[in-house]
């Protein structure tokens, strides 16, 4: 019971934020973006260290915010440099430390950057974008992204129910022991709920192809995503990515899905809204 009322404190907290610094979009929405980003890349390097392996957290922290500024301002050549100049500085920083491992210490620390604040920078981009191609809809791109948390959010409501409920065949059991195949097809399902729903409300103006293409993405990546960061909680025999959110773990934890599918929701965006 204790669990169950931090998570709902937390909740009741944190979704008005999450919500509300999306909807004021700009500086107010990088600066929600910077938290969830670096919060999470430092959790990240955290469970690398219980592994034995030393990240530069700094190093990494330092060239992951420079991603996220960059993209925020829209310098597309300067955070490509940004990343070139990061492999140079981390891999000669290296030189300097004395822990064993190098090639593994350089290597945790850029996919820090790349797996963390370069994926998630793209919602950064999606929001000005789907502004752009829906001119006449006020915010559109805080009202798409509104709808990629709350599709995750539902997806992840299904999979735990149902799969607690009715869950019989384990889906990935090495990685995650109570998840199931009849959980995981839940969580599609209620994917494709809510982009159903938003179509024929009129919450975007999207077509079928378009609605069932964004429920696959959050509905099937959105659970791999949340299984691949299992699995480095699970390498390192941790169940938490931390323990800064009551009853939720981390912020690597309750971000995963939305990190994971964030760029291939532009993508799709480009492909199909245009």
């Amino acid at each position: 019971m204790n669990e169950l009322i931090k998570r709902i404190g937390v909740a009741l907290i944190g979704i008005p934020l999450l919500v509300g610094l999306t909807y004021l979009g700009g500086w107010y929405f990088f600066g929600l973006i910077v938290v969830i980003g670096l919060v999470s890349q430092w959790e990240f390097y955290q469970i690398q260290r219980i592994k034995g392996y030393h990240p530069q957290n700094f190093s990494g922290l330092f060239f992951g915010f420079l991603i996220l500024l960059d993209i925020q301002t829209q310098s597309w050549i300067l955070a490509a440099n940004i990343l070139v100049i990061a492999i140079i500085v981390i891999s000669v920083a290296e030189l300097f430390r004395k822990h064993k491992d190098v090639s593994a210490n350089i290597g945790l620390t850029l996919l820090g950057i790349f797996y963390i604040p370069t994926l998630l920078g793209a919602l950064l981009f999606t929001r000005v974008f789907v502004n752009s191609v829906f001119p006449e809809i006020p915010e559109a791109g805080f009202r798409f992204i509104l709808l990629h948390f709350f599709t995750i959010w539902t997806c992840d409501t299904f999979a735990y129910g149902f799969g607690t409920f009715l869950g019989r065949h384990p889906l990935y059991k090495k990685v995650s022991p109570n998840k199931s195949v009849e959980g995981f097809i839940a969580g599609i399902m209620g994917s494709l709920l809510i982009y159903s729903i938003a179509k024929q409300s009129g919450f975007l103006p999207i077509n079928w192809t378009a609605a069932i293409l964004f429920g696959l993405i959050v509905g099937v990546l959105g659970q791999v995503g949340d299984l691949v960061e299992s699995w480095y909680k699970r390498d390192a025999g941790v169940k938490d990515s931390s323990t800064l959110l009551p009853g939720h773990g981390g912020m690597l934890d309750r971000f995963d899905s939305i990190i994971f599918t964030s760029p291939l929701m532009l993508m799709l965006a480009w492909i199909l809204l245009q």
